[in-house]
């Protein structure tokens, strides 16, 4: 049955996990507790539309302090057909203006999410924040970005321009299941290993901060009846210690 083919991928996909980036995540954990602790403010993006972002902001049980890295450009200018189109250099001017214009600052930390991790726009966003004193943390799969030549201009890949790359152990191109009548493997792994990576990140992060005493703010699910109060009263405590 495919589901129970399925059921058992993701199992030994999230072992894996465990067994093998425990260790880079506490290490990314670290990264981002010291910039906490220093007034420095954590944020997320995810490239391609992997979930992490959907799953990670604003999440029952999740933390007030991980807040979204989102942009949006976007042209409707059609180009005239005896023209040639501008070269793909473009993006790279894109992502300098992305990181003039927002508002990280030397000590903060920016959680990107590839799972190619070839794809020239998140490389580009990791370089020009570490070269302004931000720390990057990847998740990726590396095997897949092994697999492929990268489409940024240095031949390099998102695991190699990060401070730390959390291999999220799947396969090339992401979908994991053979079936014989297809042409095409089914069922993607990504979304859940992806997600299992930031919660098991987000976990060492608050006990590392209880361990120092820290208090964390989390949101409460809105389904309780005093949710609102709740949360209200907790993020005005978060806007006044950012943790």
């Amino acid at each position: 049955m495919l589901k129970e083919r399925y059921y058992q991928e993701i199992r030994n996909i999230i072992d894996l996990i465990i067994e093998t980036q425990s260790d880079i995540i506490r290490f990314a954990s670290s990264l981002i507790v010291e910039s906490l602790v220093n007034g420095g403010a954590i944020y997320l993006y995810d490239h391609g539309g992997h979930s992490l972002q959907y799953e990670g902001i604003g999440r029952a049980g999740g933390p007030m302090f991980l807040q979204p890295f989102t942009f949006n450009l976007s042209l409707n200018i059609p180009i005239h057909p005896l023209r040639v189109p501008k070269e793909s250099s473009e993006i790279y001017e894109i992502a300098d203006i992305i990181l003039k214009k927002s508002n990280l600052k030397v000590g903060d930390v920016i959680i990107i999410g590839s799972v190619s991790g070839r794809n020239p726009l998140p490389i580009e966003l990791a370089i020009r924040a570490r070269e302004l004193g931000i720390k990057t943390v990847g998740i990726t799969s590396i095997s897949y970005s092994k697999a492929f030549s990268s489409r940024h201009y240095s031949g390099k890949k998102l695991f190699e321009v990060v401070d730390v790359a959390i291999d999220n152990c799947g396969v090339v191109g992401d979908a994991i299941l053979e079936v014989k009548e297809l042409p095409v493997k089914i069922c993607p792994t990504s979304g859940i290993s992806g997600i299992f990576i930031l919660w098991l990140l987000i976990a060492d992060v608050i006990e590392l901060l209880l361990e120092r005493g820290i208090k964390p703010h989390v949101y409460k699910s809105i389904n309780f009846d005093d949710a609102k109060e709740f949360n209200e009263r907790e993020l005005a405590e978060y806007k006044k210690t950012g943790i």
